[in-house]
């Protein structure tokens, strides 16, 4: 996948997929506040608005209270911004970009020999800095998370060496844990990289060779599918917190 490039404090970054990001979480924004504005409290009136405001935060707080338990509160919105925001920039990398290239104002890529063509957009999610970034985002809320509830108590399963009422005690699974830091980003980014990356080459694909019936029904599956990715990220982000906290709970009273 070609970017626009460019030197951010001395380091090349892929522009498009920046700016991309920045609309993105602008749009979840807007459309979050426009659901959540003047919302009422009567019960005798139907408003669409607010009926689907309430059905989003009413499916956000139950994956979030399945998942996490009596703290899912404290972590409802942080898992709400990750959710919206994979949604729309899965979308992003849906609309027609190729279109654009009817314009002569239109960016083009340089290519080999050169040679270039014109850009043709991409979703932010298929962008592996982007899904790496939030991978890590969402560890280090949940070590943060199992440290704000356990303390010490639950740092200590990171270290080859625990203290437990002034005794030296050897931790044999800290390989693991630490190896757990390792692995979960990595599988949280790459599942969602693939995933986008293949949907948007499956969509250009069916683009190519049937122009009109096939490319529809493939967009609305792709529809579909950004709403699963979305959902399946939030879900993974709330299980992994909710384990840590468990564990931070559980480590705590036996510590005591």
């Amino acid at each position: 996948m070609n970017h626009i490039t460019g030197q951010i404090l001395g380091q090349s970054v892929n522009i498009d997929t920046l700016y991309f990001a920045w609309a993105c979480m602008l749009a979840s924004l807007l459309v979050v506040t426009f659901l959540a504005f003047n919302l009422s409290n009567e019960t005798n009136k139907f408003n669409t608005r607010q009926f689907l405001a309430e059905s989003i935060f009413d499916f956000l707080r139950g994956v979030a209270k399945n998942q996490i338990g009596s703290r899912s509160d404290k972590f409802l919105f942080f898992l709400g911004s990750i959710f919206f925001f994979i949604l729309f920039a899965y979308y992003a990398g849906l609309a027609p970009w190729k279109l654009g290239s009817a314009f002569s104002w239109w960016p083009m890529i340089p290519g080999e020999h050169g040679h270039s063509h014109p850009w043709h957009g991409a979703s932010p999610c298929a962008d592996i800095n982007v899904t790496a970034g939030m991978a890590i985002l969402v560890i280090t809320t949940y070590v943060a998370s199992g440290i704000f509830v356990g303390g010490f108590s639950y740092f200590q399963i990171f270290l080859p060496i625990n203290f437990d009422h002034g005794k030296i005690k050897l931790n044999f699974i800290f390989f693991i844990e630490i190896l757990d830091l390792i692995v979960r980003p990595l599988t949280l980014s790459l599942r969602l990289f693939a995933n986008t990356f293949a949907g948007e080459i499956l969509l250009s694909t069916f683009v190519v060779l049937c122009p009109l019936f096939i490319p529809s029904l493939a967009l609305g599956f792709e529809a579909f599918v950004g709403v699963l990715q979305a959902f399946v990220f939030t879900m993974l982000a709330a299980v992994y917190i909710g384990a840590a906290i468990q564990h931070a709970e559980h480590a705590a009273h036996a510590s005591h």
